[in-house]
């Protein structure tokens, strides 16, 4: 039977789930499960670092009171596709400067209606931030060495006041040189010094080694 986990998160055996928006319908390959008329889709924690966080125990879940996301760094849709299950009454805005996977995105946002994507550079939120307003929550997951920064600037930009995000950051993109518990200090300082509270920090390996999911709530 699947167990309702968090609002939109739900368990069964040893994995987790979203309900499908689309019944019928695979975004990457993964799982479906029936239950009592209604279809789930397995996340999987070697391709989404949001399934990762789940399943190495994150306890903070930063989506229920969330009607609007900025997804920054979507690729071809792995966990947008998911946020787009948990958020069916809400909106996913995806920034995507790679084009072939901009393909993807675009491709999804037509069976999806709450995932609207956006080309254009994460460095850059004052090109998007018209399209997407104020949002409720942020979500980045991008593979640069200023990732600490570039969330900050699309906080200021398009954060609402009280907002939560959840970064996940990538030690080995910021510096290969310094340990990445090094690396995850000088981000937590960083963010706190910039007013944001530290809900949780939680270390993604095996899935995802050298990555760690930072939840965090912006000022008022």
């Amino acid at each position: 039977m699947q167990e309702l986990l968090r609002p939109g998160l739900f368990r069964r055996g040893p994995g987790f789930y979203t309900v499908n928006l689309r019944p019928g319908e695979k975004v990457y390959g993964e799982d479906l499960v029936v239950e009592d008329g209604v279809e789930y889709r397995r996340i999987d924690p070697w391709r989404s670092k949001l399934g990762a966080f789940v399943a190495q125990g994150g306890r903070q879940w930063p989506y229920e009171r969330v009607r609007s996301v900025l997804y920054l760094g979507g690729g071809h849709g792995t966990t947008v596709s998911h946020l787009s299950d948990i958020l069916p009454r809400g909106t996913v805005h995806v920034v995507e400067k790679s084009p072939r996977a901009f393909g993807a995105l675009l491709a999804l946002s037509q069976r999806r209606e709450n995932v609207l994507p956006v080309l254009a550079d994460v460095q850059l939120p004052e090109r998007y931030r018209a399209d997407c307003g104020e949002v409720d929550h942020l979500y980045q997951d991008v593979s640069q060495r200023g990732q600490v920064e570039i969330f900050l600037e699309n906080l200021r930009a398009s954060l609402k006041p009280h907002g939560t995000g959840l970064l996940m950051l990538k030690t080995r993109s910021v510096t290969q040189t310094a340990p990445p518990r090094a690396v995850l200090k000088d981000a937590t300082r960083h963010l706190q010094q910039e007013g944001l509270d530290l809900l949780e920090t939680v270390d993604l390996a095996p899935f995802s080694r050298g990555h760690f999911a930072l939840v965090l709530r912006a000022p008022g």
